[in-house]
């Protein structure tokens, strides 16, 4: 692999979108290691800083191999992204998504979606008024973690969770408000709806999202804060922690609504994100490993 600082990470299927990421060598400052689930994935045409392979499994089981089998890999770069494989970005895109993030000096981070994308949490669809915003968590679809931390929460990946570690490497790891962010001038197009692989990740009707999530705070006596900005950049460069300046962007994700059916889920996840602002203040909760685990090293 090449000395670039960047790398990111996809575990992919047949439908994988990774082609959009393949710009030629010269035109990227990431690399990129492409870890295919299902023997239907063509290995892509060899180029410098690009490294594939198969390995069936889960998806956060089969991150938590990619981590482990490749700690010293990771450990050269300065931040590392696992992409979930239905993500619509270009390379430049890609390129200045990284480049934001080193810059700004972000423990985890995470492009916004955008306003055609299918989405769970409001806080992480753009907001076209700001660069990034300050938040409490970032979720699993598409994190960029800088790389020291990443090998630290190695052994999350390795629980048996299929869901809720998100919901816990934010307290895991943090320290202030200026940890993570979701930076909104780079967003990338969820075109997967939620949930259309969670039968291949181990859940159903029997098994809900909901059961890892609740297993696994429990496991770290740790509560389900919501999703909210504590403060923004905006794209003129200006700091702003105006909670009024945060509702008055979050209004355009009325936009967002009727792109996708059923409109009403999407009615739903906005206006719970409206109500936590109105009502709630951004918090982080420090967590502790529990007894008998421990952070990776």
């Amino acid at each position: 692999m090449s000395p670039r600082r960047f790398l990111l990470i996809s575990r992919i299927g047949p439908e994988s979108l990774h082609p959009l990421w393949l710009a030629p060598t010269a035109e990227r400052d990431f690399d990129l290691l492409l870890s295919a689930y299902s023997s239907d994935v063509a290995a892509p045409e060899r180029q410098p800083g690009i490294l594939f392979e198969y390995r069936q499994g889960r998806k956060v089981a089969g991150y938590g191999e990619v981590i482990r089998d490749h700690r010293e890999l990771i450990a050269r770069y300065d931040y590392v992204a696992l992409f979930d494989d239905d993500l619509a970005i270009d390379a430049r895109g890609l390129n200045r998504l990284f480049r934001i993030i080193a810059d700004h000096r972000l423990k985890i981070a995470q492009p916004a979606l955008d306003h055609a994308s299918f989405f769970t949490y409001g806080c992480l669809l753009r907001h076209k008024a700001f660069l990034l915003r300050y938040t409490t968590y970032v979720e699993m679809m598409c994190p960029v973690f800088r790389s020291d931390i990443l090998l630290m929460l190695e052994p999350l990946f390795q629980l048996g969770f299929e869901s809720g570690i998100d919901l816990i490497w934010s307290g895991l790891v943090h320290e202030g408000a200026r940890d993570f962010a979701v930076i909104d001038a780079c967003p990338v197009r969820h075109t997967r709806r939620v949930g259309t692989l969670k039968a291949s990740n181990g859940f159903g009707a029997g098994k809900p999202y909901e059961h890892d999530i609740h297993a696994i705070l429990d496991r770290f006596n740790a509560p389900w804060l919501p999703c909210l900005p504590y403060a923004a950049i905006r794209r003129s460069g200006r700091y702003t922690q105006s909670r009024l300046v945060m509702m008055a962007a979050a209004a355009t994700l009325l936009f967002a609504i009727p792109r996708h059916i059923p409109i009403k889920w999407r009615l739903r996840n906005i206006a719970v994100y409206w109500n936590h602002l109105l009502r709630r203040s951004p918090t982080n909760a420090r967590i502790a490993w529990p007894a008998g685990l421990a952070a990776g090293r």
